[in-house]
């Protein structure tokens, strides 16, 4: 028989009880009110300006170099190392993984460098606790707008690596000072192999970086900083053993070619010999010593008001920020003294500039001697430039009045531009006027901050400062607004060097749309009769059946269903076509003659509705 089931006598289940939308809403709102979002927004603000139409700038000549190399590697399956080359490995295979991954475009090559310069935005952020919250974020924040921080944090180019592991290395190394923990120990172990895998001038930084350590201590000798003591360190020789065991490893993975190329390992010390004549005769970027202060003067305001804080860096009571000075002048006037520049180098030299200025423009106390050093050293600067016409030479004082001379003298310092075509004259004598009035200038504000014989309350003092500070941040992202959005391929523009004009969209646009719509249009025949071709070969790397010829060399056959024609071969060229062509003048690059470009009537067609073919072709021989 069945028996009834006995009735509990436990307590009955509570019903689940789910908060309202209102409760939920005033949660998240309470865990927002306890985050600090001003560090994410000055890396979001970051984000957005070099993610922003990131495509809209053609490949430029050195991305299609690494390009090539990266297709190179797809046959190979690893990236032979070439001393003579100057670049270390790791860019290319970064490359390598995104493109396979993403595929050939521009976004898939450029991701990794922008994901790399937000990382920069985020290691400035990280100097917090050597250098205080305030000052780290403005030096994040001017990075962030900065003209040329965006521009080349866009650019698939291996500098960005080496600000990013340099800014590694000294936050490793100011960290071990200050706090003497593994992580800073790790973050300049893993600095170090990254500066070596990026790019041979590795070796400057690390030799500014000590001889900025000596220089330092001769500064606090003369003027004591604070907290300079080293901290007793926490890590073991076990932690040394590992990261020096890690770092080591990874240089040989990838200079062997991932075991593939031991003969690559040689390339670490047999690159020096290259690199130490290219650096000398310049090899076609050889440019004056003043190079850099003329783009620090068009573009980087903030930049260039911490190389002249690097004037009074003794006034800095923080041994950090009196050290990064050091570091910051260091490397510019390294990277000044030597003759092979491309302005791309400019983001991994100046970054502890902006620590000097953030921290200038953010002191609590302002010693007047330090204000009038700096002041008085801005108008040696200008001063300097006009009296600059006193020691040009005779020619030129009889060509242009003394005021004609001066407004030539601020157009040359506001386009960076190493002479006047009005006046002539010689430019270095010019940038020597303009350093030596800022250096009497910087003596003479000294002394009367010395002697009190001028005096200036402390409101006109900070709102000096306030101004220059204000303006040197609006004129920077103004700047970078222009250049990277607007003017992206103007000659004009100083950092715009060596870079591919949008003429190159007029072939590679109608070509991948064609095959984008039929991959069997993958298969079209081109024929490119022209010296230095990149970064086309990179650009139509999936297309087959595309032909380089150069140095005279020609086709059995010239009809295709794309040609590129250089000057010098069009009447050579047009004279043998049997078929009919669009054409459209193409040039490259600067420095290059305009190619022609002639697209097949038959496969184009439908780009040049209601157009006849300027190439009519021949008829057939009966």
């Amino acid at each position: 028989m069945r028996i009834a089931a006995r009735t509990s006598s436990g307590a009955k289940p509570a019903l689940a009880v789910f908060p309202t939308w209102g409760e939920r809403l005033d949660h998240l709102n309470h865990a927002a009110a306890g985050i600090d979002w001003v560090p994410w927004a000055i890396i979001a603000f970051g984000a957005i300006l070099r993610l922003l139409l990131l495509d809209i700038k053609p490949p430029h000549f050195d991305e299609g170099i690494n390009g090539w190399f990266v297709d190179q590697m797809t046959k190979t399956g690893f990236y032979r190392y070439d001393p003579t080359n100057y670049h270390g490995p790791l860019h290319f295979y970064i490359l390598f993984l995104c493109q396979t991954l993403l595929g050939r475009n521009l976004w898939a090559i450029r991701l990794p460098v922008v994901f790399a310069s937000i990382v920069c935005l985020h290691l400035a952020l990280r100097f917090q606790p050597l250098v205080g919250r305030n000052i780290s974020r403005l030096a994040a924040f001017a990075m962030a707008i900065s003209p040329g921080f965006i521009f080349y944090g866009r650019y698939s180019i291996h500098e960005i690596w080496l600000q990013l592991f340099s800014m590694l290395f000294i936050l490793g190394l100011l960290g071990l000072w200050r706090q003497g923990t593994v992580k800073y120990l790790w973050c300049t172990g893993m600095g170090l192999a990254g500066m070596i895998l990026t790019k041979e001038t590795y070796i400057i930084h690390i030799g500014c970086a000590v001889l900025a350590l000596l220089v330092a201590g001769i500064s606090h000798f003369l003027n004591p900083a604070s907290e300079v003591r080293p901290v007793r360190q926490t890590w073991t020789f076990l932690d040394f053993a590992v990261v020096l065991v890690a770092g080591s490893a990874v240089v040989v993975f990838f200079y062997s070619g991932t075991f593939f190329n031991w003969t690559g390992v040689k390339g670490l010390y047999l690159t020096f010999a290259t690199w130490a004549k290219t650096g000398h005769n310049g090899n076609g970027h050889e440019k004056p010593w003043y190079y850099w202060l003329q783009l620090a003067l068009h573009y980087e305001w903030p930049v260039l008001i911490g190389l002249f804080l690097c004037l009074a860096c003794q006034f800095f009571k923080s041994f950090v920020i009196r050290y990064l000075a050091i570091y910051g002048a260091g490397v510019f006037a390294a990277y000044s003294i030597i003759h092979y520049k491309t302005p791309w180098c400019i983001i991994s030299m100046v970054w502890p500039l902006l620590f000097v200025f953030a921290a200038g423009a953010l002191s609590s106390t302002i010693p007047r001697r330090a204000f009038y050093l700096v002041g008085f050293a801005g108008v040696g600067l200008v001063l300097g430039s006009a009296v600059s016409y006193l020691v040009q030479p005779a020619s030129v004082r009889t060509a242009c009045s003394f005021q004609l001379y001066a407004s030539e003298a601020l157009k040359m310092t506001l386009v960076a531009s190493s002479g006047s075509a009005v006046c002539g004259g010689d430019a270095g004598r010019f940038y020597w006027s303009m350093v030596g009035g800022a250096l009497l200038g910087g003596g003479l504000g000294l002394f009367l901050g010395a002697s009190q014989m001028l005096q200036l309350s402390d409101e006109v003092v900070k709102a000096v400062r306030r101004a220059a500070v204000s303006l040197a941040l609006a004129l920077s992202f103004a700047m970078a607004i222009s250049l990277n959005y607007f003017h992206y391929t103007v000659d004009s523009e100083p950092y715009v060097y060596v870079q591919t004009y949008k003429d190159v969209f007029k072939l590679t646009k109608p070509l991948l749309t064609l095959a984008k719509r039929d991959p069997t249009n993958y298969q079209l025949t081109g024929h490119l009769i022209r010296g230095s071709t990149y970064p086309f070969p990179w650009m139509l790397g999936d297309f087959i059946r595309v032909g380089y010829y150069e140095n005279g060399n020609l086709p059995s056959d010239l009809d295709a269903d794309f040609l590129l024609v250089q000057q010098d071969k069009i009447a050579e060229v047009e004279g043998k076509l049997r078929g009919a062509y669009y054409t459209e003048p193409l040039r490259i690059r600067p420095y290059q003659d305009t190619s022609k470009l002639y697209l097949s009537a038959k496969v184009f067609e439908r780009f040049f509705k209601g157009q006849v073919p300027q190439i009519a072709g021949k008829a057939p021989k009966p």
